[in-house]
């Protein structure tokens, strides 16, 4: 049976198409999803909805929110939030079992095909002790209450607010430490508590990998700082470094400045005009930023020449 696939994102960057594009293109019997707002209001192979309605759901959370992060509070903030979006709107239409995937997350995959190795759990994603939630599977509406209410309770409980404070801690001490408390970080906590319920998605059956992030080596071979792909019948594979396998992955993560990469990855056709334009403005901005590097060193080697 086709399971739902959910995005969420505000806004319309450049990337974005070729994500939804890519999921229908691989799922072409699942009904496909994207929270959004007005401006990403405009792929008429999915079902969009406007966030914004759900906004409400939110403001518990909201209320109880003490930023904790290196990264910016709006940003971060709504990365929690969108759980409580996501349940809300699952709540509102009926929504059994789904899979919720970032909008820098190319899928070359039916998950449908895939949801019989993990249905058996309430959730599962690319989280667990490290990683992050670009892809997870909720089996419905009960397991994404679990997390939300999580959620809420690590923000309220003291005891859960002073261990949350202790995990900050180093960072508030050092201003250098990137990350500390996000939605990725409750993740891995809920998964610590619910080890039977929950399991973590990143190589299924030794045969298929679901990338926790592009830009992370995770024992396979990388080139330039990603993983380094081959390519059979426009699938991908990343060859495993301690067995020299080949692994096909199901998904490919451009997480942060990995996003670039979106374009070159991206095989589900159409598009033409874009692909050609976006990929000669990525090519133009590299060969201007290494012109500037090179007249930055030429101007460091004369100065020091005539010093």
């Amino acid at each position: 049976m086709p399971i739902p696939i959910l995005f969420f994102n505000y806004g319309n960057p450049k990337y974005l198409k070729y994500s939804l594009k890519q999921a229908r293109y691989f799922n072409p019997h699942s009904e496909i999803y994207l929270l959004g707002d007005s401006t990403n209001n405009r792929y008429p192979f999915l079902t969009h909805i406007n966030a914004n309605r759900y906004e409400q759901e939110s403001e518990a959370f909201t209320k109880i929110y003490k930023h904790r992060s290196s990264n910016g509070e709006h940003y971060e903030l709504n990365c929690f939030l969108r759980w409580f979006y996501i349940r809300a709107f699952c709540r509102e239409n009926n929504i059994g079992p789904f899979v919720y995937l970032d909008s820098d997350v190319l899928i070359f995959q039916d998950v449908s095909e895939m949801t019989s190795i993990f249905c058996n759990y309430s959730i599962a994603n690319t989280c667990n002790f490290t990683g992050m939630p670009a892809f997870t599977y909720f089996s419905g509406l009960n397991a994404i209450d679990s997390f939300c209410d999580f959620l809420m309770f690590s923000y309220s409980d003291k005891q859960a607010i002073k261990e949350i404070e202790e995990i900050y801690k180093p960072f508030a001490d050092n201003p250098n430490l990137i990350g500390a408390i996000s939605d990725m970080i409750l993740f891995h906590r809920y998964f610590l508590i619910h080890p039977n319920e929950t399991t973590k998605l990143d190589i299924i059956n030794n045969q298929l990998a679901v990338d926790i992030a592009i830009n992370r080596e995770d024992g396979y071979e990388t080139e330039k700082g990603i993983k380094k792909v081959y390519w059979k019948n426009n699938l991908p594979f990343c060859k495993n470094k301690a067995t020299g396998k080949l692994i096909r992955f199901a998904t490919l993560h451009f997480q942060g400045d990995a996003k670039e990469g979106i374009i070159r990855h991206y095989k589900a056709g159409g598009y033409i005009a874009k692909r050609l334009s976006e990929s000669y403005k990525i090519k133009f901005r590299l060969k201007s930023l290494s012109n500037k590097l090179k007249g930055y060193l030429k101007r460091i080697i004369n100065y020091k020449y005539f010093v």
